[in-house]
């Protein structure tokens, strides 16, 4: 009976407000009157369910209800890459970095691509794309600080310029959920870009549906203090003033929340060895997400073409929630 289906808390009607229109649904070629959508279902202890029958998925229009034809596996992976500020304010925190980095890929799923980039004298890959977590703790431990200033909106827009040239690679079709993970001093930076240049960046990450995570830490205060033999003071006053109106946190904070991802800042750089593990575990359960959603192949009611009318999404398995896209992205 309808009263047992559970409604999904995010209904297709509320793509429109994330994907533009309903018109972004893949409505397939051959068959005008059948599209698809994505559910990512999860039961009441937030495990992922795969294994929705045709018969447990409803959708209706108007009321009137679709012939759900397929329900198959929709995997959207997610990958990682973790841009590193190696510039000389790092010195002090190089070794908080390691741990903190380590212990964030050690929190991933061991299918989850990672790539490192060190952000000093230019965005440079150390590693590239990469499951091989022995290669990747090399690489972790492969970088040392620079003596020239670090390029966090450089690395930025390389980030999003490569993303676009993948996207257009693949014809418009993402495969992944793309999240840059930061670590980021407040040392002032250099770049290269101009401004237009680096909203145009800003932007596609917002339209791919990418996720920034930023930790931004200063250590150039608790150095000064350190040297003049005040280890109490470094503990206490490291560069607490700056930490949220530097360059680096003035773009990323409103790009961490436009891009749903997180923004940390820290006055001691230690914080690091625990609050990077942390963001490894908010990536796996992205991650975990994503790859156990499923496709679901609809025939409209009464074998309805063009633009979608009041279209409705439930469930008739108790106790299931979940969300749905056009895309899998969300």
């Amino acid at each position: 009976m309808r009263r047992a289906f559970r409604m999904l808390p995010a209904l297709i009607c509320s793509v429109a407000a994330v994907c533009g229109a309903w018109y972004s649904l893949a409505v397939l070629e051959a068959q005008p009157n059948q599209f698809q959508f994505v559910v990512g279902a999860t039961d009441g202890s937030g495990t992922p369910v795969t294994d929705l029958k045709t018969n447990e998925i409803v959708m209706t229009e108007n009321g009137a209800p679709g012939t759900i034809l397929k329900v198959e596996p929709y995997r959207v992976p997610v990958k990682v890459t973790l841009a590193v500020d190696n510039s000389p304010d790092s010195r002090d925190a190089i070794s908080h970095y390691r741990t903190g980095l380590s212990g964030l890929v050690k929190a991933l799923p061991p299918d989850v691509e990672v790539t490192v980039i060190s952000t000093a004298p230019q965005p440079r890959t150390i590693i590239s794309a990469s499951i091989d977590r022995v290669k990747i703790e090399r690489a972790i431990n492969g970088f040392g600080p620079d003596d020239e200033r670090p390029r966090f909106t450089d690395t930025i827009v390389e980030f999003s310029q490569r993303l676009e040239k993948e996207l257009r690679n693949r014809k418009g079709v993402p495969d992944s959920v793309p999240v840059l993970v930061m670590v980021s001093t407040t040392a002032n930076e250099v770049t290269s870009y101009q401004v237009p240049e680096v909203e145009k960046a800003l932007n596609f990450l917002v339209s791919r549906k990418a996720r920034l995570m930023v930790a931004v830490t200063s250590t150039s205060a608790g150095a000064a203090l350190r040297k003049a033999g005040d280890l109490q003071g470094a503990a206490d006053a490291t560069g607490v003033g700056d930490l949220n109106t530097n360059r680096q946190s003035l773009i990323a904070i409103p790009t961490v929340k436009q891009t749903r991802g997180r923004y940390e800042s820290i006055a001691v750089s230690s914080r690091l060895a625990t609050l990077l593990p942390e963001f490894g575990r908010d990536i796996a359960a992205l991650h975990n997400a994503h790859v156990n959603q499923v496709r679901v192949t609809v025939e409209r009611a009464n074998n309805a073409t063009g633009p979608f009318n009041n279209l409705r999404v439930e469930l008739a398995r108790p106790g299931l929630i979940g969300k749905v896209s056009a895309d899998g992205m969300q």
